[in-house]
């Protein structure tokens, strides 16, 4: 018996030390994706300073679990531990919230975000309150044995209610995709990856074994790096558009408002002055009857004007606009990302922007920067 309890307390000293591990792996990783977005916050969304501050938290979390490790108090072995839900559910509902900031940031209010918010929240603290009055519980059988007692049924009742209607509202978010022209393909690998760490979370709050823990961080780390990656360069997965190679740089058939012919209808004109002055084509939230409000008219009679001056719709207009922007931009030697040029001109997501610069120039941002005044080819 010594000899098997002597192995079994190796063996979890072992446990312990790599978690030491990926704990210090899973700060550092995150702390770096955080940074990364910070340091790029002025070329995306705010979907990016969403993120940033997500990593931000979660290397927090981790330092946390991290010093108690080092005070002494295993994170495994304990079942449904107030302090590792309260972080671990906070974390996963920023998380199942990232993709509605990223499809529809103009959706996603002051408001809203409290609406949806408010209910995990509240879980978490009356969590954090009852957390001086909640039984140790040491495995899966204490849970049963005491079921009776709110500390335990609660914090049960907490960890699905968290998690269950945020994992479900993931799979209603890839139906609005098309608001902004991201990938739903993209949205859901999203959403099954985060459905894999939730699950790893649940097993781990109930089991408190640490191979459920190991697997629980391992896919975090990765998950945090691929997801950085997605909002620095892809943005859901967006698929290259393939065209073939062109000899020599298209010329622009766009027309520019600039040098539009003078129109009778005055309310052209003075949408012209409003995009050149306030640069309103820069907003990717701007939408029509946000633009006839901005001119004090309606939605119908400024859509009817813009297709007298030209346009088929307003998307036209001002898509046409944010190529014209780009290409200045690569003629002026601007653009040292194809990628980051797309967001500052105000595009959302590369795939309509690549599907517009093709559309109004016949070639690929690659092709006419290769022989135009840039080398960039990174798209």
């Amino acid at each position: 018996m010594t000899g098997i309890s002597a192995c079994t307390k190796y063996l979890l000293l072992g446990l312990m030390n790599e978690l030491k591990i990926l704990l210090c792996w899973g700060i550092s990783t995150f702390l770096l994706c955080g940074l990364l977005l910070w340091f790029r916050r002025d070329y995306g969304d705010r979907s990016r300073y969403y993120l940033c501050f997500t990593w931000i938290v979660v290397a927090l979390v981790f330092l946390v679990r991290l010093a108690a490790v080092e005070g002494g108090r295993p994170i495994s072995g304990r079942i449904l531990p107030p302090e590792n839900m309260s972080g671990g559910l906070m974390l996963l509902l920023m998380l199942f919230l990232y993709p509605i900031e990223v499809i529809n940031k103009s959706w996603f209010t002051f408001r809203r975000l409290l609406q949806l918010y408010s209910p995990g929240v509240t879980l978490i603290v009356i969590l954090l309150f009852v957390r001086p009055y909640c039984r140790e519980l040491h495995s899966f059988s204490d849970i049963w044995l005491y079921i009776g007692e709110f500390n335990v049924w609660f914090r049960v009742a907490a960890l699905f209610l968290c998690l269950v209607p945020y994992a479900l509202l993931l799979f209603f978010i890839p139906y609005n995709w098309r608001e902004s022209g991201v990938s739903s393909r993209g949205v859901l690998h999203y959403a099954f990856v985060i459905q894999v760490i939730g699950i790893f979370f649940i097993l781990f709050m109930l089991t408190g074994l640490t191979v459920f823990n190991v697997f629980q961080l391992t896919a975090a780390m990765c998950v945090g790096v691929w997801m950085t990656y997605q909002e620095l360069f892809v943005r859901f997965g967006v698929q290259r558009v393939e065209t073939p190679k062109v000899d020599a740089a298209p010329s622009l058939q766009v027309p520019s408002t600039t040098e539009e012919p003078k129109v009778i209808n005055p309310l052209i004109e003075e949408l012209y002055r409003l995009m050149d002055e306030e640069e309103i084509w820069r907003n990717p939230d701007m939408n029509l009857p946000e633009l006839a409000s901005k001119l004090y008219t309606n939605r119908s009679y400024l859509s009817k004007a813009i297709q007298e001056a030209g346009f088929k719709n307003y998307s036209d207009l001002i898509n046409q606009r944010r190529i014209m922007e780009f290409l200045k931009l690569a003629d002026s030697g601007q653009v040292s990302s194809v990628q980051d040029a797309f967001f500052q001109v105000g595009f959302r997501s590369r795939e309509t922007a690549l599907r517009c610069f093709k559309k109004y120039t016949g070639a690929l941002p690659s092709d006419y920067l290769r022989n135009g005044t840039s080398a960039l080819t990174d798209l």
